[in-house]
């Protein structure tokens, strides 16, 4: 198929350089095209349509800033308050699909969070999106957050069942809950965590992006999802909504 006959789709976000260079490693189904970081996102959301493009794929953490400019929003878009892709067929519609890419993450390693506890690590975009990772059966969620505002926000957005708590870094109770945890998410450059406090019966899930914890806990003897497969399910699930095609998370790795 030659290129002129694809479909593009505008790749938002610091780091698509190498999404799109993967991308292109794979069978061509749709022109991957990287919008500069100084573009103003209002202008390229008006222009997709008349342009021909498919829609917007955000690498990275979800925005905030399109909420403001698209047209219709899905519910987990208004539930997050951050979209993370765009179609533009009728109209823009934004989704954000991190939600759901970070569940089909623990399920596809055979991750079992029934009865568990899982501590959710930061704040923002990514960590609101874990909130829904409670659906995998957790008994309870902690959510240690930069100030107590972000963490009670966080836990106010978990499904009714689960017993929250919300905390700040500093707190000393926070490491009563890293005691009891099983599952750790990273979810913000901004998060440390002393190596001392990981135990071999903790797994870390790298939502956000690769992080020193892992090597702690990898050391310490326990378990770490990785943010190259956490990226590759949310990749994957962007696409599908954009595209309509459904890629193997394992090839976008």
């Amino acid at each position: 198929m030659k290129l002129q006959t694809l479909k593009p789709v505008a790749f938002l976000g610091s780091d698509a350089t190498a999404t799109i260079h993967k991308l292109y490693q794979l069978e061509q189904r749709f022109l991957p095209l990287e919008v500069p970081n100084h573009s103003k996102l209002e202008r390229v959301i008006a222009g997709l349509e008349p342009l021909g493009f498919l829609g917007a794929i955000v690498v990275g953490s979800p925005s905030t800033e399109l909420n403001a400019l698209v047209e219709r929003k899905t519910h987990s878009a208004e539930r997050a308050g951050a979209i993370d892709a765009v179609i533009v067929s009728s109209g823009s519609l934004g989704t954000n699909t991190l939600e759901d890419s970070l569940v089909s993450t623990l399920e596809t390693v055979r991750y079992r969070g029934v009865g568990g506890h899982c501590v959710v690590l930061g704040g923002g975009a990514v960590a609101f999106a874990a909130t829904q990772l409670a659906r995998t059966g957790f008994k309870t969620m902690t959510f240690a957050a930069p100030d107590r505002p972000a963490a009670e926000k966080l836990a106010r957005a978990v499904p009714a069942g689960v017993t929250t708590r919300a905390l700040t870094f500093e707190e000393p109770s926070l490491l009563d809950a890293l005691e009891r945890a099983d599952l750790l998410v990273h979810c913000s450059p901004d998060v440390y965590l002393d190596a001392r406090h990981l135990q071999p019966y903790h797994t870390l899930l790298e939502a956000h992006s690769e992080t020193s914890l892992a090597v702690g806990l990898e050391r310490a003897g326990g378990n770490v999802i990785g943010f190259k497969l956490s990226n590759a399910h949310h990749l994957a699930a962007q696409l599908e909504f954009v595209t309509s095609i459904k890629f193997n998370p394992a090839s976008l790795m």
